[in-house]
C-alpha cells in the first residue's frame, strides 16, 4: 500500500515522456548506464523538436501561398481595373468635335490620378493631356470642387514624378505643359506642393544643368524655380520651407548653367533675406556633400551680389560664415598661399595638376577677397546694427568671424583683407571710425577682455569654460572679435613707423586731427597698458598652462554652427596637429590653441620689441615674477631641458642643405606663383611634424616654452645664468661630463685605445680638433681646417698660429690662443674688403645683401654657365662661408667669449629662427631704418604724400644692384608681385607697396645669405635658446654689457700673477692699489678704453666679471719706469711696470691704451 497525505491509497500513474522503456537498476540487469538513458531522453527531446519545426515550416508555406494568390488576385484586378480605366480615358481624349476642357478634367483628373504609374510613358501622355486641359480650365475642377481638393496634393506629387521620367531635350512639349502645370497648382494651393519641394527643386536643377539659356524651356523652368518663392498668400512656413529646398536641392547642384547664365532673371525673384534665414535655421553640414556646399556657396555668394541688397543681414553673414567655416580647409587648399619666385614673377602652375575647384566656383569664392566686397560687407552689414549693446557686440562678434574665416580660407590674399579692413570706416552713433578703432572699442567692452586684463589667473577659467554645444555663443563671439583685432593691430604695427607710434600714446587723434589714418588707428598709452597686459596674461596662460588646455577635452557639437568646428583643425601657417588624441581648443574655424598662441606671441614680441628699443611702458612691466619663483624656475627649467634632451627630438624635416643656392623664402603673405599640390601636401605635412613637436613641447616643458616665447616674463639676468647654464648641461652631454679641454682629451684617448696606446680613431678625433693657422688668412684657413667638424666645433679646439714666414709662433693653448684665434676670425671676416657684412650708419652689421646677385653677376661676366658645376661650387663655398662664420660666431657665445662687433637689430631679430623657419621674421618699416635710412626716409615721404600717388609712376618692382662696388653700377628690377612692372602705385595700395620692399629689402633679397649664416649658428647655439632675448640682450649677450664699468666687480674677480700675487698678509701690491685708484678715477669711455685693451672688447660681461674668460689677470711688467703696459689680449693679461707714481701710473696706461701699442701674444 502506497500511504498518501489524500487518504487514498491508489499507486500514482508513473508517465514516462521519454520513449525509453523504464529500467529497474534492482533486477536482472548486471550493468546501469546513465549516461546512455541520458542520451536517450536529449534524443527524444531534438527529435519532437525537428517534427514540430517540421510542422511550422508547413503551416508557414501554406500561409505564403495563400498571400502570393490573394496578392496575385489582387493585382490581376488591379491591372484589369487599371486597363479599363485607361482605356476610358483615352476614349474621353480620342472623342472628336467641342469638349468642355474643364468637364473632362473633371472626369479625367480622378482615372489620371488613379491610373498613373511614372515607369509608363503612355501614363505621361494622358498626364498631360489631363495638365492642358486643367490648364485651359485654370483649374476649375478644383475650384468648383467637382474633385475634392486633397487630390490636388497627389496630382503634384505625379506631376513632379512625371518631370522626372521625362528628358526635357527629347519631350520639351510634355515637360512644358507639366512645368505650367505645376506652377498653376502653387500658385493655386502651395501647400499642396509642399511635400514634394525637394523632388521638384532637384528635377528642376536637373533641368537648369541639361538646358542651355537659349532653350524654348528656359523661361518655363525660370518660372516654375521661382514659383514657391513667390507664391502669394502662402503661410509662413511654406515660404521657409520652400527657400530652404531651393536652397539645399537646387543651389547645391552643380554646373546649373541654365541659372548660373541668367542668374539676374532668377535673382530678381528671390529674397536673400529668407534664403539666408532659412539656411540659417537647418543644419547646413546635413545639407549634402562637400561638393554640394561648395557649390550652395558659390551660388549664395552671386544670388547675394545680385540683389545688391541696402543692408547686410547678420543671417546672411552668418550664412557665409557657417558655409566657409565648413569648407575652410577645402578652400584654404585650392587657394594656397603663394610662392614668389626670383626669376620671374609669372604664375607658373606644374603641369598635370588639376584645379582642385571647378573654375565657377573658384572665381566666385575668390570674389570674396575684392575690395567692393569687402568694403560692401562693411558699410552694408553696420547700417543695420542693433541699438543695444549686447546686439551690437553680437554683430561685431559675426563680422569678426566673417574676416577671420576669410583670412583663413584666402592665405594669399590675407594682406590685402587686413588693407581693406585698415582702409575702411565704419559709421558709429559718434561718426565713422576707422576700423581698428571701431574693433578696439568693441574688444575692450568684451568680458573676457576685462577679466583677464585685470586678473593674471582668469585666462585659464575662461578658456577652461569654453562651450561645446554652440558656436556662436557669447564666448565665441569675444573671442572672434579678440582674435580680429589682433589680425589688425600686428598688421598695423608693421606699417607704423616710430613717429607715428609715439605721436598717439598721450592724446588719441582722430584722422582730422592727425591727418594721418595710422596715428587715428593707434592707442593711446592707457589703451597699451590695459592691452599688454591682457597680452601678458594670457599669453603666460597659453604656454604655462598648455597641458591642462590640449588636455580638456570638449563634448562634440550638436547644433548647426558647432558643426562648424569640424573643419576648425587649428593650424600655424598651413597645418596642425593634436598631441595623444587630445582634441583641438578650437575659437573659430582655422583658430584654435597654436594659431591663438602664435597670434598672441606676434602682437606682444612686436610691441616689446618697440618699448626694448625705445620704452614707453613702466620699467618692470613685462615681468611676471609674482607667478614664479625665480630660484626654482632656474632648477625646474635646467631639469626640463634635461628631459627634453634626454627622451631626444626629431630633426627638422625642412632642412636641405642641398638647396641653398637657390632657395628663396616660400609663404610670403601676398600674391605669387601658386605652389603644386605635392608642394602644398609636402609643405603641410612638414609644418604638422612641427605643429605635433611645438605640442610635445608644451606638454613636457612649459617653462622652456615660456622663455622660447615669452622671455620678457622673466628678469634678464635669470635668463642670462638660464643661458649659461644650458651650455654648461650641453658641454657636459657632450664630454662626458668631462669640461675642461685637457680632461676632455684625457677623456677621448681612454675611450680609444688609452693615452699611451691610442688607436687611430683616437687621432682622428683630436686631429680634427687641431689647425694650424697662418696669420694674414685666417678665415680662410679656419674654414679649411674646421669646417668638416660642424657640431664638433663645440668641443675644445687647439690652435697653432704660424707668422708669414711660416715660423710657428710660440705659446700654449690654455684658453687664450683659443680665444686669440677666435677674434681674429671675426675680425677678419667683418672686414670691408670680404663684402660678407656690411654695415649701416651706426657701425652696425648685417650680411650683404647684394652679395648673391653680385657673385652671380661676376661669374656671368667670367663666362661661366649658370647651372655648371663651377657655378655651383662657387655659390656653395660663398654659402658656406656664411654658415661657418655663424658657427665661429656660436662658438664665441658658447665659450662666453666677447667680441666687438654690433649687430644691426632687424638681423639680431631673426637668430631666434631656426634656419628652415624665417617666416617667424616679420619685416615693418622701422626696420628698413637700420637697412637704410635715405630708402626709409622715401618710404615715409611716400606714405605721407598729401597728393595723388600715382603722379609719382610708380610701379610694384624694386631696383637691385648686381655689380660690386668697384665697378660701373648694373642693375636689375625685380617684380614685388606679379606682373608688378604693370600694378600703379595709389592711394590705397601704397602701404602695400611700402610692406613689399620692406619684405624684399630686409627678408628675399638677403635670404639665402642670411639662411646659411643662422644654420652656422644654430649648429654650435640651439636657436630656441637665443629666443630667450631681444635684439638688444643679443647684442649685450654677444659683445658684454654697455653699462657703466663696475670698477670694484672687477677688483674683486682679478687674478694677480708674478710681482703681484696676493701674500699671506692678503694684502695687494701697491702698484696694484695704485691702478685701482686710477681706474676709479678715470671716466667710463676711458675705462673701456683700458678693458678694450686688455680683453678685445669694451664692454664687461653681462654677469659681471666672474664671468670673464679667461679672467682679467695683472702681473709685473718690471721696474722700468719709463715702460709702458702692455697686454696680452689672448689671456686678458695686463703687464704693468711696478709704478710707484699714480700721476706716472694713469698717463703710461692711457698712453698705451689709446696708441695700441703693445699687443702681443706671450
Amino acid at each position: 500500500m502506497f500511504q498518501t497525505f489524500t487518504g487514498s491509497s491508489r499507486k500514482v500513474r508513473n508517465v514516462n515522456l521519454s520513449g525509453q522503456k523504464p529500467k529497474n537498476p534492482f533486477t536482472g540487469s548486471s550493468s546501469w548506464t546513465p549516461a546512455v538513458e541520458a542520451a536517450g531522453a536529449s534524443k527524444t527531446v531534438a527529435h519532437a523538436q525537428a517534427e514540430r519545426l517540421q510542422r511550422q515550416q508547413e503551416r508557414s508555406r501554406l500561409k505564403a501561398a495563400q498571400c502570393i494568390q490573394r496578392v496575385w488576385r489582387g493585382h490581376r484586378v488591379r491591372r484589369v481595373l487599371r486597363s479599363s480605366r485607361r482605356q476610358t480615358i483615352d476614349q474621353l481624349y480620342a472623342a472628336t468635335g467641342l469638349v468642355d476642357p474643364g468637364q473632362r478634367a473633371a472626369e479625367a483628373a480622378p482615372l489620371v490620378l488613379g491610373v498613373y504609374q511614372s515607369s509608363n510613358a503612355e501614363d505621361q501622355q494622358r498626364l498631360c493631356w489631363l495638365a492642358r486641359d486643367l490648364l485651359q480650365s485654370r483649374f476649375s475642377a478644383f475650384a468648383q470642387g467637382a474633385i475634392e481638393p486633397p487630390r490636388l496634393s497627389k496630382l503634384a506629387r505625379i506631376v513632379v514624378s512625371g518631370l522626372c521620367q521625362l528628358d526635357p531635350n527629347i519631350a520639351p512639349p510634355q515637360v512644358k505643359i507639366l512645368l505650367a502645370a505645376i506652377v498653376e497648382i502653387t500658385t493655386a494651393r502651395p501647400q499642396a506642393v509642399q511635400p514634394v519641394l525637394g523632388e521638384y527643386y532637384s528635377v528642376l536643377g536637373r533641368y537648369c544643368r541639361i538646358l542651355g539659356p537659349t532653350s524654348e524651356l528656359a523661361s518655363s523652368v525660370r518660372s516654375a524655380v521661382c514659383a514657391p518663392l513667390t507664391a502669394e498668400n502662402a503661410p509662413d512656413s511654406f515660404i521657409q520651407t520652400a527657400y530652404g529646398e531651393f536652397a539645399t536641392s537646387f543651389l547645391t547642384q552643380p554646373d546649373i548653367s541654365l541659372f548660373e547664365s541668367d542668374v539676374g532673371s532668377f535673382g530678381a525673384n528671390v529674397d536673400v533675406d529668407r534664403l539666408s534665414v532659412s539656411l540659417d535655421a537647418r543644419r547646413i553640414e546635413t545639407s549634402g556633400s562637400q561638393a554640394d556646399l561648395m557649390w550652395l556657396l558659390a551660388h549664395f555668394i552671386v544670388l547675394q551680389k545680385t540683389r545688391r541688397q541696402l543692408a547686410l543681414h547678420s543671417h546672411s553673414l552668418r550664412v557665409l560664415y557657417s558655409l566657409l567655416s565648413v569648407l575652410s580647409n577645402q578652400i584654404r587648399e585650392a587657394f594656397p598661399a603663394s610662392d614668389l619666385k626670383p626669376s620671374s614673377a609669372a604664375s607658373e602652375i606644374e603641369e598635370g595638376v588639376q584645379p582642385m575647384l571647378p573654375p565657377y566656383v573658384s572665381s566666385h569664392l575668390a570674389s570674396l577677397t575684392d575690395k567692393d566686397e569687402i568694403t560692401g560687407v562693411l558699410e552694408k552689414f553696420t547700417s543695420e546694427r542693433g541699438a543695444t549693446s549686447s546686439s551690437e557686440l553680437e554683430d561685431v562678434g559675426l563680422l569678426a568671424g566673417y574676416i577671420l574665416i576669410l583670412i583663413y580660407c584666402f592665405p594669399a590674399h590675407g594682406d590685402e583683407i587686413r588693407m581693406r579692413l585698415y582702409l575702411a570706416d565704419i559709421p558709429t552713433a559718434q561718426g565713422p571710425l576707422p576700423a581698428i578703432k571701431f574693433f578696439w572699442n568693441a574688444l575692450s567692452r568684451t568680458s573676457i577682455f576685462s577679466r583677464i586684463a585685470s586678473d593674471a589667473d582668469a585666462a585659464l577659467s575662461i578658456l577652461r569654460q569654453r562651450p561645446s554645444s554652440d558656436a556662436n555663443s557669447p564666448w565665441h563671439r569675444e573671442w572672434r572679435t579678440i582674435l580680429l583685432f589682433l589680425e589688425l593691430y600686428v598688421f598695423i604695427l608693421r606699417l607704423t613707423d616710430d613717429d607715428d607710434f609715439f605721436s598717439v600714446l598721450k592724446v588719441p587723434m582722430s584722422i582730422e586731427d592727425s591727418g594721418s589714418r595710422l596715428r587715428s588707428s593707434g592707442l593711446n598709452l592707457q589703451e597699451l597698458k590695459r592691452f599688454t597686459l591682457f597680452l601678458k596674461h594670457l599669453g603666460f596662460t597659453l604656454y604655462y598652462n598648455a597641458a591642462d588646455l590640449l588636455t580638456a577635452a570638449p563634448d562634440p557639437p550638436t547644433t548647426l554652427n558647432a558643426a562648424t568646428e569640424s573643419s576648425a583643425r587649428f593650424k600655424s601657417a598651413a597645418g596642425n596637429s593634436r598631441v595623444g588624441g587630445a582634441p583641438s581648443l578650437a575659437l573659430t574655424a582655422g583658430v584654435g590653441l597654436d594659431a591663438l598662441r602664435s597670434m598672441v606671441t606676434t602682437a606682444t614680441r612686436m610691441l616689446y620689441e618697440r618699448d626694448s628699443r625705445r620704452p614707453f611702458l613702466p620699467q618692470n612691466h613685462w615681468l611676471m615674477t609674482a607667478k614664479l619663483n625665480m630660484d626654482e624656475f632656474l632648477t625646474a627649467v635646467v631639469l626640463e631641458e634635461q628631459r627634453q634632451r634626454e627622451q631626444g627630438e626629431p630633426e627638422d624635416d625642412d632642412e636641405d642643405d642641398g638647396q641653398d643656392a637657390e632657395e628663396l623664402p616660400t609663404g610670403l603673405p601676398s600674391a605669387g606663383s601658386r605652389l603644386s599640390r605635392q608642394a602644398q601636401l609636402a609643405r603641410n605635412s612638414v609644418l604638422q611634424k612641427r605643429a605635433a613637436r611645438d605640442n610635445l613641447r608644451a606638454l613636457s616643458g612649459p617653462r622652456l616654452e615660456i622663455l622660447r616665447n615669452m622671455p620678457f616674463v622673466i628678469p634678464f639676468d635669470v635668463r642670462v645664468q638660464i643661458f649659461r647654464q644650458f651650455v654648461h648641461l650641453d658641454k657636459h652631454w657632450r664630454r662626458g661630463g668631462n669640461i675642461d679641454p685637457d680632461r676632455w682629451r684625457l677623456w677621448v684617448l681612454n675611450q680609444h685605445g688609452g693615452p699611451f696606446e691610442p688607436s687611430p680613431s683616437a687621432a682622428n678625433i683630436l686631429g680634427k680638433h687641431q689647425a694650424q693657422i697662418q696669420r694674414g688668412r685666417v678665415f680662410r684657413d679656419a674654414l679649411e681646417s674646421f669646417w668638416d667638424l660642424k657640431e664638433g666645433l663645440k668641443e675644445p679646439i687647439q690652435i697653432t698660429f704660424v707668422d708669414e714666414f711660416g715660423m710657428t709662433e710660440a705659446g700654449i693653448d690654455g684658453g687664450g690662443v683659443t680665444k686669440e684665434f677666435l677674434t681674429s676670425v671675426t675680425t677678419e671676416a667683418f672686414a670691408p674688403e670680404r663684402r660678407l657684412f656690411v654695415a649701416n650708419s651706426k657701425n652696425a652689421y648685417y650680411p650683404n645683401p647684394s652679395d648673391m646677385d653680385q657673385l652671380k653677376h661676376y661669374l656671368r661676366e667670367a663666362h661661366v654657365a649658370e647651372g655648371s658645376e663651377e657655378w655651383t661650387e662657387a655659390i656653395v663655398y660663398r654659402l658656406r662661408e656664411y654658415e661657418f662664420l655663424g658657427r665661429i660666431i656660436g662658438k664665441c657665445m658658447y665659450e662666453g667669449i666677447l667680441i666687438d662687433i654690433v649687430f644691426a637689430g632687424f638681423f639680431l631679430l631673426k637668430w631666434a629662427s631656426p634656419a628652415g623657419a624665417p617666416d617667424t621674421y616679420r619685416a615693418n618699416i622701422n626696420d628698413l631704418r637700420e637697412l637704410d635710412e635715405e630708402l626709409y626716409q622715401g618710404m615715409l615721404r611716400l606714405k605721407n604724400y598729401p597728393g595723388d600717388v600715382r603722379d609719382l609712376s610708380l610701379d610694384f618692382t624694386i631696383t637691385d644692384q648686381i655689380s660690386r662696388p668697384s665697378e660701373p653700377v648694373r642693375t636689375v628690377t625685380r617684380n614685388l608681385v606679379p606682373d608688378g612692372e604693370n600694378v600703379a602705385v595709389t592711394n590705397e595700395n601704397r602701404l602695400h607697396y611700402i610692406i613689399r620692399v620692406a619684405h624684399h629689402r630686409l627678408v628675399v633679397q638677403p635670404y639665402a645669405q642670411t639662411r646659411a649664416f643662422l644654420r652656422g649658428l644654430g649648429t654650435i647655439i640651439d636657436p630656441a635658446w637665443l629666443s630667450m632675448f631681444n635684439q638688444s640682450e643679443l647684442q649685450r649677450l654677444v659683445g658684454g654689457d654697455s653699462s657703466e664699468i663696475d670698477v670694484e666687480d672687477m677688483r674683486r674677480h682679478t687674478v694677480y700673477s708674478g710681482a703681484y700675487s696676493i701674500g699671506d698678509d692678503g694684502q695687494e701690491h701697491p702698484t696694484v692699489r695704485l691702478f685701482w685708484e686710477v681706474m676709479h678715477g678715470l671716466e667710463d669711455r676711458e675705462r673701456r678704453d683700458v678693458l678694450k685693451y686688455v680683453t678685445s672688447t669694451p664692454r664687461a660681461p653681462l654677469l659681471g666679471f666672474a664671468q670673464l674668460s679667461p679672467p682679467f689677470s695683472i702681473r709685473d711688467g718690471g721696474l722700468d719706469q719709463d715702460r709702458l703696459p702692455s697686454a696680452s689680449t689672448c689671456v686678458n693679461l695686463l703687464k704693468l711696470p711696478q709704478y710707484t707714481s699714480a700721476a706716472v701710473l694713469k698717463r703710461k696706461l692711457l698712453y698705451a691704451v689709446t696708441s695700441g701699442a703693445g699687443f702681443d701674444l706671450s
